[in-house]
């Protein structure tokens, strides 16, 4: 994990995991108190915000939170459990954080997002300290877009 200070001159928290980030516990936080469906909405407004607006990436909504997005609807998935084992072992309940059913609808726009936000150009990989730590950053979204990948083309 690294330590950043943001712009606003606080200290945040950065790893190269889906949840390992403030933003992404954030995020985390605010899904645990909505209902099933009041999370997919949710879910879905970040998706379609970025796909509508990519210009305000890194201003208005930022990478980590994308990226955890992506995370919280591909743990619904076949071969989701390892997202859903995270979530358990950072002490989350994860069925008050998933969208139980499988929704390829859903699955697509989190897809679209996470190439907007950490694909081979996305802003998720600028930054990393080094090598290995990128590498590892890469492995996460590459897990993600898989399995977002999959689902959609299941449907």
């Amino acid at each position: 994990m690294a330590r950043l200070i943001d712009r606003e001159g606080d200290m945040g928290t950065f790893g190269t995991g889906p949840f390992s980030s403030d933003g992404a516990l954030d995020l985390l936080d605010e899904l645990k108190c909505q209902s099933v469906g009041q999370r997919r909405e949710a879910l879905e407004r970040i998706f379609v915000q970025v796909r509508d607006r990519p210009d305000l990436l890194g201003r208005k909504f930022f990478p980590d939170e994308i990226v955890a997005a992506a995370a919280v609807v591909a743990a619904s998935l076949a071969g989701g459990e390892d997202i859903q084992r995270d979530l358990g072992d950072r002490g989350y309940d994860v069925n008050a954080i998933l969208v139980r059913a499988p929704d390829p609808e859903l699955s697509a726009s989190a897809l679209e997002a996470l190439l907007v936000a950490a694909g081979p150009d996305g802003p998720w990989h600028d930054g990393w300290v080094a090598p290995e730590i990128a590498a590892d950053a890469r492995q996460t979204t590459d897990r993600l877009e898989a399995a977002l990948r999959a689902s959609v083309a299941d449907a």
